[in-house]
């Protein structure tokens, strides 16, 4: 097993959008593990400050990590422990606003890290992407392949994990990169104004409409739930992980077709999904192999398809 908890107990950590979705739910898991205090950095573009709790041990910052000063950004590191870098532009915006994506995720963390190192951060764990990877099919993603990305955003994330390298190998900065695969879960309203199909099909399935399907539904991704990749995340912390790159995901590919099955057997729904014409996703297989992390962390996902459906439908149906 990992020694996570006993890395984090009385520290002092920063999260940059630590608002967001996943970003809430690893502050919660800090405090879980024994951090002292959590200072919080986010521009609530896609994040909400009641995400997380009104605890006095959190520090909140509003502000776009990658446009503050370089004192302020030296401010908010003062005293910190680790850094968890997850505010980043995400994926849709690379088609709209690519060079705002490359200013965010490649000069923003670049700066971020710098101050990291001098500011004498124990480590930083920063969240990557399957898109780092570039691949949309068979076999499983691996985290020796030769990355290949394919979207300005992918370039971004590979970009931010050859800065780790940077910096660990110029400064000593110690790191630990993990490539997330379709991560779901409460609160999920995943960014810059689109939903997930999971938070879509329920919306639908609450309103008693059909769910829909684009194409064939064969289309196929690995679903992690968010409180395994908040695990995945603590995980990091350990001396093991050091200086590595790490898939999460759960090893699985779920087809559209057998999500929306689980979707409406949760829902306990008589509802028929429809079907609608195919789009980009169509013939796409993302899938990770998750061995690396599973033999050198001892982590390994806890939260199964159907218990991690039924977790976002109750919560859909109640608001907390």
């Amino acid at each position: 097993m990992i020694e996570s908890s006993a890395a984090l107990h009385d520290s002092a950590v920063l999260v940059t959008g630590g608002a967001g979705f996943i970003g809430s739910h690893l502050v919660d898991a800090l405090f879980d593990a024994g951090a002292r205090r959590v200072v919080v950095i986010d521009d609530l573009r896609t994040g909400r400050w009641d995400n997380i709790s009104n605890d006095e041990r959190i520090t909140r910052i509003t502000a776009d990590f990658a446009a503050m000063s370089e004192d302020d950004v030296a401010g908010s590191l003062k005293g910190i422990d680790y850094l968890f870098h997850l505010a980043a532009e995400k994926h849709n915006n690379s088609i709209d606003a690519p060079g705002r994506v490359l200013e965010v995720n490649v000069n923003g963390t670049f700066r971020l890290f710098r101050a990291a190192v001098a500011a004498r951060v124990k480590k930083v764990i920063f969240t990557s992407s399957l898109y780092a990877n570039g691949r949309m099919s068979l076999p499983p993603m691996r985290e020796d392949d030769v990355p290949i990305p394919t979207t300005i955003y992918g370039i971004s994330k590979l970009a931010g994990e050859h800065l780790l390298r940077h910096f660990g190998g110029n400064a000593g900065l110690r790191w630990t990169a993990f490539r997330l695969f379709f991560t779901y879960g409460p609160k999920q309203f995943a960014g810059s104004g689109y939903k997930s199909v999971i938070v879509t099909n329920f919306d639908r399935i609450l309103r008693n409409e059909s769910p829909v399907i684009f194409g064939d539904g064969e289309q196929a991704l690995d679903y992690n739930h968010v409180s395994d990749v908040a695990a995945a995340l603590l995980a990091g912390t350990s001396p093991r992980a050091d200086s590595e790159v790490f898939n999460v995901g759960s090893g699985s590919a779920v087809s559209v077709n057998r999500l929306t099955d689980a979707m409406l057997l949760v829902a306990r729904s008589s509802l028929r999904p429809v079907n609608a014409a195919a789009d980009w996703t169509a013939g796409t297989y993302r899938v990770c192999d998750n061995a690396k992390i599973r033999e050198r962390l001892g982590w390994e996902p806890s939260v199964s398809l159907l218990e991690g459906l039924a977790s976002v439908y109750d919560w859909m149906k109640t608001g907390r």
